[in-house]
């Protein structure tokens, strides 16, 4: 399979902090799709991309093309790929899959070969969300899902702090972890990833649980530090971990989590046997100071983090249906629906709302949790303690 390509949706963090490298490892070329004409043809210019994991030097990454949405090598290459990736972001999911289709129609009528899509996107319903997208704009499409349509979800462990232009090409930085697990059922035996043409996914059922497991383990604490971060004035992940009274909080979230998680799985075990990762290990990353992560980064798009099935509303719900009070998982709640960075307009449109609605509406709306919840309660008792200490 060396030289196979595959198109790669997004140039972002996600798109050549790890899905290109990941590729490029296993002998593939890629063709990243973007809307940033400054990065596309930065790309195009050099033929690659830098990519710095940890304190490692910044490598080079080559046989990596790029183009806007707009060019015409973008339908070709859907035609001839081997594998089309998204690492847009879930909430631009829709929108991408709107785009696609009508590349994807074109090819199953000229009766090239079935279509592998890998979501590389933070979010359980990932493929479902690329699907809508995708039966919005051709819903002739409806009889080849699941079958000569393959969408397959990707859950990744590594952390990209920034996307820069630089005088010698894209960097991407990183930390240098390289777990990620792809839905097995999702995808055809003997066609990538299955046929062992990347080694750096590894098949799991039910994927469910892996993405879960990145959730509510990495991710839960991850959204805590930034949450709490950005109000204690800090700016990146690091900083903040660096602030004992935040070190506590994240600390408990992690420890919340992991908890959740083992009672998650001592009613249902799952198929996998890998070891939880510890909490040890999970803090000495978000305090890792080579990254630098911004907390803005982390923080972004409270609405979509705060929801049911994401990293925070539901391990501390599964707490309280084991008797564990999730105090530090409803303080980090708490931090999001505060949360009021002024470029990001999710948090903008939640401020808005909570003004007019209050809080306990906006989490019933967002979170799912009723009013008369423990949860909410919890919740609520974190909003007042935290207007009290900015009071005094």
């Amino acid at each position: 399979m060396s030289g196979s390509l595959a198109v790669v949706l997004g140039t972002g963090r996600m798109a050549g902090g790890f899905v290109a490298p990941m590729l490029r490892e296993a002998g593939w070329r890629s063709l990243l799709i973007g809307r940033d004409r400054r990065v596309v043809e930065a790309v195009s210019a050099r033929g690659g991309i830098w990519v710095r994991l940890g304190t490692n030097k910044a490598r080079w990454t080559d046989h990596v093309a790029a183009a806007t949405w707009d060019e015409p090598v973008l339908a070709r290459a859907i035609g001839e790929a081997e594998l089309i990736a998204t690492a847009v972001g879930p909430a631009a999911l829709k929108h991408v899959g709107r785009a696609l289709a009508p590349h994807v129609a074109a090819r199953l009528e000229r009766g090239t070969r079935d279509v592998t899509i890998l979501t590389f996107e933070n979010h359980r319903r990932a493929p479902e969300l690329l699907a809508s997208g995708m039966l919005a704009a051709c819903s002739s499409l409806a009889p080849a899902l699941g079958s000569r349509i393959r969408i397959a979800g990707v859950a990744v462990w590594r952390a990209i702090a920034r996307r820069s232009l630089t005088d010698e090409g894209v960097l991407y930085e990183a930390d240098d972890v390289d777990d990620a697990y792809v839905d097995g059922l999702a995808l055809v035996r003997g066609r990538p990833p299955l046929d062992g043409s990347l080694p750096g996914l590894q098949p799991v059922v039910p994927f469910d649980d892996a993405m879960v497991e990145k959730l509510w383990l990495f991710s839960a604490g991850h959204a805590a530090a930034a949450w709490l971060g950005w109000h204690a004035g800090h700016e990146t992940i690091d900083a903040a971990m660096r602030d004992p009274v935040i070190l506590d909080v994240v600390t408990r979230v992690v420890a919340e989590s992991a908890l959740a998680l083992e009672s998650q799985r001592a009613h249902r075990p799952v198929a996998c046997n890998r070891p939880m990762r510890t909490a040890s290990w999970i803090l000495q990353r978000y305090a890792d100071p080579a990254l630098g992560d911004p907390v803005s980064r982390v923080g972004r798009e409270p609405r979509r983090k705060l929801a049911a099935d994401d990293r925070l509303v539901g391990p501390a719900l599964a707490c309280l249906a084991e008797g564990i009070r999730p105090d530090g998982l409803a303080r980090a709640i708490a931090a999001g629906l505060r949360y009021a960075e002024p470029g990001d307009l999710q948090a903008v449109d939640l401020q808005r709302e909570i003004a007019l609605l209050g809080a306990v509406e906006v989490l019933a709306d967002v979170s799912g949790v009723a009013a008369c919840d423990e949860l909410t309660r919890l919740v609520v008792a974190e909003l007042g303690a935290a207007e009290h200490s900015v009071a005094v």
